[in-house]
């Protein structure tokens, strides 16, 4: 089109809502006694409720960014679940859903970019400790970006931890520790995949040798931590192992 003085412009808007679902999560996010199903769509999040028969679309709602990573987790004290969402230009936010309002509150935003440092090679990578102690964000290489949650269940400032591994899949915390602990998986410098576990000192800033750590088939590439009593985590891909 042409404006009235003969300059050029566009206007540009999205045909098709995004379809392909790139991150998924279950929980009781719109009430103690719901089972939610949240889905990932690009810059899109679908909320779904789990009915007798089906499963019924509720809310369908933008995101200003490309979704990275996505996650339900519920602090101490809450009856039902938040929606941490981080994007691939490294802005971060904690969801609620409001029942009275049918709608999503922001309970906590910021930016977890950094002035330098590359980009990690297989992508973000956002993960919440199963006791609501912190988040752990891989987003550079060779950095952990920590994010200490209270008992009040709100977020506090963010610092970074140096981790050795650079080439990292996939992070998974484990369920039942007495302190946070992070299964890494990643691949060495002869291409070997591997899992090890970390403790992270919350005190010190430090991350310190967890319990244990396995060479893996080359072809896993995503970690899912399992609930107690069992624990662990499975290691999946072209061969699946269980930790």
């Amino acid at each position: 089109a042409m404006a009235g003085g003969g300059s050029p412009y566009c206007y540009v808007t999205t045909a098709q809502r995004p379809t392909r679902v790139l991150h998924s999560a279950v929980g009781s996010f719109t009430g103690p006694k719901d089972v939610n199903l949240v889905l990932g769509k690009c810059t899109r999040v679908e909320i779904h409720v789990l009915t007798e028969n089906s499963v019924q679309p509720l809310l369908d709602v933008p995101i200003y960014g490309r979704i990275a990573s996505l996650e339900l987790f519920r602090p101490p004290g809450l009856r039902q679940d938040l929606l941490f969402i981080c994007t691939e230009r490294y802005k971060v936010c904690v969801l609620a859903y409001n029942a009275e309002t049918g709608k999503l509150e922001t309970r906590w935003s910021g930016d977890v970019a950094e002035n330098v440092g590359r980009d990690a090679d297989y992508g973000q990578k956002g993960r919440v400790d199963p006791r609501c102690r912190m988040m752990g964000l891989h987003i550079y290489d060779g950095l952990l970006k920590v994010v200490p949650i209270n008992g009040r269940g709100e977020l506090q400032e963010a610092f970074n931890i140096r981790i050795d591994e650079l080439v990292i899949k996939d992070l998974a915390f484990l369920h039942g520790c007495e302190r946070p602990t992070l299964a890494v998986l990643y691949e060495d410098t002869r291409e070997a995949t591997h899992v090890k576990t970390y403790e992270v000192n919350l005190a010190e800033k430090e991350l310190e040798p967890g319990p244990w750590q396995h060479q893996l088939l080359n072809g896993c590439h995503l970690l899912e931590p399992v609930p107690e009593p069992l624990g662990g985590c499975l290691a999946m891909g072209e061969g699946g192992e269980v930790l």
